[in-house]
């Protein structure tokens, strides 16, 4: 599955990755040493998700993750 996360909140991609791979928010908790209040708190938007957890949820939920630059290719042709 291929995941465009510029088109979704932090909040609204943990969701539904979470759901897609058929985990509660326990599940998630558990799978990622976390408290289940604090996955609350990050499909609320009310804390700050990093990337390594970000990373951590798409290995478990078996999505692949890939970061593209916004920069323009900055090569010059010879």
């Amino acid at each position: 599955m291929k995941l465009n996360i510029k088109d979704y909140a932090n909040k609204d991609i943990i969701r539904f990755l979470r759901e897609y791979a058929s985990l509660t928010q326990k599940d998630l908790a558990k799978e990622l040493k976390k408290n289940v209040r604090t996955i609350q708190r990050y499909e609320a938007g009310d804390i700050k998700i990093d990337l390594d957890v970000i990373r951590s949820i798409c290995e478990l939920c078996d999505v692949s993750l890939t970061i593209e630059s916004k920069a323009k290719d900055t090569k010059k042709e010879s």
